[in-house]
């Protein structure tokens, strides 16, 4: 699982934290070359965490076919949350690039965050619910504490990657 992870979030972290860093001040020409290659990589990862979901949970045949069309579903809301999260990288990477960030600007900066993070939970909190109606607590359970893992592990590496407002 660590080789899967590791992969994982080294994409997760080029994707997001420093292509949208280094790609702050380009052209938009560049900047839709760097969108597909964001995407490409995203979908390089999505491949990746399905296959340590896979692995760790041990799915029986008859869980496996409850999970995963709930899972695609819940898969393509986190997409779209991961399209805000983007986005709001890109939007810090600009005004980190264009100087000190101004207060009223990390305000509108962190309260978008907290959305993204509220939509995010939201989202997972729905998704459980769901889970929880098909499939056996422990097995809801494992899948909650494995999700958490890859996000936990996500976010360290896109934090090492975005630098401190000053």
């Amino acid at each position: 699982m660590s080789r899967f992870v590791s992969r994982f979030t080294l994409l997760a972290c080029l994707a997001c934290a420093g292509t949208a860093l280094a790609q702050a001040a380009k052209p938009n020409a560049e900047d839709a070359a760097t969108d597909a290659a964001i995407e490409q990589l995203r979908k390089d990862a999505r491949g990746d965490i399905n296959t340590i979901i896979s692995t760790t949970m041990r799915f029986t045949a008859d869980d496996a076919a409850k999970f995963w069309p709930l899972y695609k579903t819940f898969e393509q809301q986190r997409k779209a949350i991961g399209d805000e999260k983007v986005a709001l990288i890109k939007a810090y990477a600009t005004s980190y690039s264009a100087g000190p960030v101004a207060d009223a600007r990390a305000k509108e900066l962190m309260a978008s965050a907290i959305s993204i993070e509220e939509k995010s939970l939201a989202s997972k909190r729905q998704f459980l619910q769901e889970l929880q109606k098909t499939l056996p607590g422990k097995t809801v359970a494992r899948f909650y504490m494995v999700q958490n893992r890859i996000e936990l592990l996500t976010a360290l590496e896109l934090a090492e990657g975005i630098p401190l407002i000053d």
